[in-house]
């Protein structure tokens, strides 16, 4: 079953719904059109039988996450339920890199050396 419904409760497959293999920023777009379908106030995403999500996919999830709880009219929760260990790891990850993203980027600065000179140290 994709979606369970109660009252105040509605729980989503991700699975059933998209696949148990997430790879694709996509899944917020389709996961947005169905909770905005239902008139519960909390929304678990139950991620039992997903086996992977791409970093990208698990960003995504958590922007969309960010977003319907903010918002000012038919705010509603999310929750991210039954997910693996790696899922749940993933997911943690990208939110620490969104609550303290790295100030330094990595500089490539190669220098140029001839070939001969490396021969002549591989020699030695």
């Amino acid at each position: 079953m994709k979606i369970k419904k109660s009252q105040n409760l509605t729980k989503i497959n991700i699975a059933n719904l998209i696949a148990p293999i997430i790879s694709s920023r996509s899944i917020a777009d389709i996961l947005e059109k169905e909770i905005k379908g239902v008139d519960a106030k909390s929304i678990n995403l139950d991620f039992s039988k997903v086996k992977f999500i791409s970093r990208s996919a698990a960003h995504a999830l958590l922007l969309l996450k960010e977003k319907i709880e903010t918002k000012t009219f038919n705010k509603k929760e999310v929750n991210f339920v039954n997910a693996n260990n790696d899922i749940a790891e993933m997911l943690r990850i990208v939110a620490a890199n969104r609550a303290f993203p790295k100030d330094k980027k990595f500089q490539f600065n190669p220098k140029k050396v001839s070939i001969n000179s490396l021969l002549k140290k591989a020699v030695i």
